[in-house]
């Protein structure tokens, strides 16, 4: 049995979380430039709750790379070091991209905004009211928040970790029901979101998993939570369409689900001897690039497709225009991953190995082979 600290089943879900978002975008693009008929399915919208998974890994993961790491000698530099290396050396390549473009052909850059872009705020992803300039890149910035609170919590011991929790997350709910956040500051309105639920979620999942309670847990009850996910919670999403709005409804409702899919999968991967499709694995690598760069590749492919001339009333074109859309994203995917990102994370790796680790090697006498291992195959968003 590899480490508990390793979770292939994770990095799978990161790969259908990416393809989740693919979907509900190339549904965008296909109704924005295919003439006016359609052949993407309308549940692919729930594609965009590709999002909130990443959110509910992200904290199942924060848990799981620290743990033996609370109270410890410069853990917090150390967690803020690896998670800023891993989001900003990559967004920024991505940004400069899209900041060139904007600076050529302003209009093709945030059109739902009308244009509107702050290129500081962008850059450092700071809380700003309108969308980044690389316009998924509003997750990264409620993903930098969650990085910081976890970063305080290490401070202190692990036995306050849960309790740490459960009040964070209490008084983000007590808020939320008592005031809107659209009247509040940019800044304030990250610190409260609802969305900090999903990664609280995701932590007490990671909690869960190395607790004595997890053993109860059986592949049984796995696949019965991922039926109950895929026959009945999803379709209840959509039919009710709580994905509408990112308030508390939608927040926990898919935070509920994707915990619950988490568990099931990590107890199927472990106690199941379930095995990872390779492909989802190879998704789940390349998720990172994909979700930085598909909007500026589908768009690409959106234009070359109205370029050459939709056809309405036949869908022959929707779908050569989809498989291409879906091509184009991977192929990019996996070229951007190898050339930008890869790289990148290798040199963070070596560089938090050399600064942050040397010293507890020196006191243990052994390498600390379980954290590093997790930190480079399981990876948040």
């Amino acid at each position: 049995m590899t480490s508990t600290n390793t979770w292939h089943s994770i990095q799978a879900l990161r790969g259908l979380a990416v393809l989740g978002v693919i979907a509900f975008h190339c549904q965008t693009v296909e109704q924005k430039y295919s003439a006016g008929d359609f052949l993407l399915p309308d549940f692919l919208l729930l594609g965009q709750s590709g999002v909130d998974l990443f959110f509910v890994i992200s904290g199942f993961i924060m848990v799981t790379v620290t743990r033996g790491r609370f109270a410890g000698e410069r853990e917090t530099l150390r967690f803020l070091w690896g998670r800023c290396t891993r989001i900003y050396p990559t967004y920024w390549f991505y940004y400069c991209l899209t900041a060139a473009i904007f600076l050529v052909k302003p209009q093709w850059v945030n059109t739902s905004q009308g244009h509107q872009v702050n290129l500081f705020t962008s850059f450092f992803l700071l809380p700003d009211p309108h969308l980044p300039i690389v316009m998924v890149a509003w997750s990264l910035i409620h993903e930098l928040w969650f990085y910081l609170v976890f970063a305080l919590l290490l401070q202190f011991r692990k036995r306050f970790l849960l309790p740490a929790l459960f009040l964070w997350g209490a008084i983000i709910i007590v808020f939320n029901f008592f005031i809107t956040l659209d009247a509040l500051s940019a800044v304030a309105r990250i610190v409260l979101h609802p969305y900090s639920l999903q990664f609280i979620l995701g932590a007490l999942a990671g909690v869960f998993s190395s607790s004595r309670y997890w053993q109860y847990f059986t592949p049984r009850m796995a696949l019965l939570g991922i039926s109950f996910i895929v026959a009945g919670g999803l379709p209840f999403v959509y039919t009710q369409n709580i994905l509408e709005n990112a308030g508390l409804l939608r927040v926990l409702s898919m935070g509920a689900l994707y915990t619950l899919l988490i568990v099931s999968c990590t107890v199927l991967e472990k106690k199941g001897g379930v095995q990872v499709p390779r492909i989802m694995s190879f998704l789940g690598d390349i998720s990172y690039t994909v979700y930085l760069s598909h909007i500026l590749v589908l768009n690409v492919v959106g234009r070359l497709w109205q370029a050459s001339g939709p056809f309405p009333g036949s869908v022959g074109d929707n779908l050569l225009a989809c498989v291409l859309m879906l091509a184009a994203v991977i192929g990019y995917g996996w070229l951007g991953y190898r050339c930008i990102e890869r790289p990148i994370s290798h040199i963070s790796h070596r560089l938090r190995t050399r600064w942050f680790d040397r010293g507890d090697k020196e006191k243990s006498g052994t390498p600390m082979k379980v954290q590093d291992q997790s930190f480079s195959k399981v990876r948040g968003l």
